[in-house]
């Protein structure tokens, strides 16, 4: 199912190159981010890597702050972001490779020709890992 989200504050991550096949190793709490420019190339969805970077687990100061109802402290070491606005969002399971993500999105790419979309991969617990896909309206 799909959901709309109004994003209020930027999600940031520091630039780092990251493989599909790493992605259930991150330590609990932590995250990583593909942001990808996808379109149609004759009847064929490709999608080309703009960036990918990851995000540390929150500290409990962060924490503190944000259960506070205010946004995070800027990072210094996070240049990239998943930007304000409002999105199309699915949650699901974690996808092992991009051949699987191009499979996982093509439903939802029907209503633009091209477009961003962001990839994000959450390590919730030991055991479980969710990824969110972000389609800018």
């Amino acid at each position: 199912m799909i959901f709309t989200l109004n994003l209020s504050h930027e999600i940031t991550y520091k630039e780092e190159t990251i493989y599909f096949d790493t992605i259930e190793g991150l330590d609990v709490g932590s995250e990583t981010c593909f942001c990808y420019h996808f379109y149609f190339d004759d009847v064929c969805l490709r999608t080309d890597l703009i960036w990918s970077g990851s995000r540390k687990p929150l500290t409990k100061k962060e924490k503190d702050i944000i259960e506070s109802g205010f946004p995070p402290l800027p990072r210094d070491d996070e240049n990239l972001f998943i930007p304000v606005g409002r999105y199309s969002l699915l949650q699901t399971l974690p996808v092992s490779d991009k051949s699987k993500l191009t499979r996982v999105i093509l439903p939802f790419t029907s209503k633009k020709q091209e477009g961003k979309l962001y990839v994000r991969f959450i390590k919730e617990n030991v055991l479980e890992c969710v990824m969110q896909l972000f389609f800018p309206e």
